[in-house]
């Protein structure tokens, strides 16, 4: 359509009039098939100003979310220019599951919006075909290798704390050879994962004994972490609290790569009337809407030496908590996590619904 323009605008002092209602016609036809599309897709599509108006939507944005979408602005909390990729579960006009991506363009932010409550019903044996099956039989090999120098380490370890039981590093070393070995299971949980043992508990407490791990790994980069909890008590979730511990690990591992030395690290904890929220935001890199769109994919990994797994785990577990994860992101101003996880009384709700 630009082309057109273009060509159009070169040529227009030696158009007549026939040629002119020729390119006319050809606009004409043009704009008619585009709108036709834009009405028809099936994909949901909203485009903000810079100030956060619709300056225009097509009618399966509406169909999607049930009401109409300056209804559903504020509640779908779109970063203006800024990528974004988010789930949303919706109750009306029934119970399914949105994805929301936003995207920077120059006339603002384009929203797209997508059902894919089929694709995250899918079961997990069906999500490991393909490109996840070569990894799967790499997986069992390299736990096989690393798990047993693991466990002569952890021998000779415990042995050495037998002689020398005033040797307080022995214990730190024991505990990192227990997290390798968390990690490789971790790794064979991503393509055969187990459920969650959920019981009620505080997302407090997993972040807490993550930080207390990765406490070294911030004081050599000088990286300063702030956690922030709600005022009051944090209502109850149901959680695998070593899973959960694995997530935030994840993601405050992420973090720890993006930002530079001496950055920061900002964890919050906070709550509505359906769920407790955690947010980690840094001020790192940041990442360009592709990187975003695709982050929770396998194999899309934008370090040297990574595998991409980490973030399906991450995504995997919060799934399976009933809970969801979203992303924001902005190239040179650093990444936020949010993860959602149902408080115990609204599982009490759904159960009694």
């Amino acid at each position: 359509m630009k082309d057109f323009f273009n060509g159009v605008r070169r040529h227009i002092g030696r158009l007549d009039a026939e040629h002119l209602r020729e390119q006319y016609a050809h606009l004409s036809d043009e704009l008619i098939a585009l709108d036709t599309l834009f009405k028809t897709i099936s994909l949901g599509i909203i485009l903000l100003d810079e100030h956060g108006e619709i300056v225009k939507t097509n009618p399966a944005a509406k169909e999607l979310l049930g009401i109409a979408p300056a209804d559903a602005l504020s509640a779908l909390q779109i970063p203006l220019g800024k990528a974004m990729k988010r789930d949303v579960d919706i109750t009306y006009p029934e119970e399914r599951t949105l994805e929301i991506k936003s995207v920077p363009v120059e006339a603002g932010t384009l929203v797209y919006i997508a059902d894919v409550t089929s694709e995250r019903e899918r079961t997990e044996e069906e999500l490991r075909i393909g490109a996840t099956r070569a990894v799967r039989d790499l997986a069992a090999g390299v736990a096989h290798e690393i798990g047993n120098p693991l466990n002569a380490l952890s021998l000779n370890l415990q042995l050495i704390k037998r002689s020398c039981p005033d040797e307080g590093g022995v214990d730190e070393c024991l505990r990192q050879v227990e997290r390798l070995s968390g990690i490789i299971q971790g790794f064979l949980q991503a393509l055969r994962p187990s459920k969650p043992n959920l019981v009620r508990g505080s997302l407090a407490e997993p972040i807490r004994s993550c930080l207390a791990t990765m406490k070294h790994l911030f004081e050599e980069r000088s990286i300063s972490v702030t956690l922030n909890l709600a005022a009051g008590a944090i209502p109850s979730v149901a959680l695998d609290s070593a899973q959960m511990e694995q997530v935030f690990f994840n993601l405050l591992k992420n973090a720890i790569e993006a930002v530079r030395d001496g950055g920061a690290v900002d964890i919050g904890i906070s709550y509505d009337d359906n769920d407790v929220i955690t947010t980690i935001r840094d001020n790192g890199l940041g990442m360009d809407g592709e990187q975003v769109v695709h982050l929770f994919e396998p194999y899309r990994t934008s370090k040297e030496h990574g595998t991409g797994l980490g973030l399906m785990i991450t995504s995997r577990i919060v799934r399976d908590h009933g809970g969801t994860i979203g992303v924001e992101s902005e190239e040179g101003k650093g990444t936020l996590f949010t993860v959602r996880l149902p408080r115990i009384e609204r599982r009490i709700r759904a159960l009694k619904g």
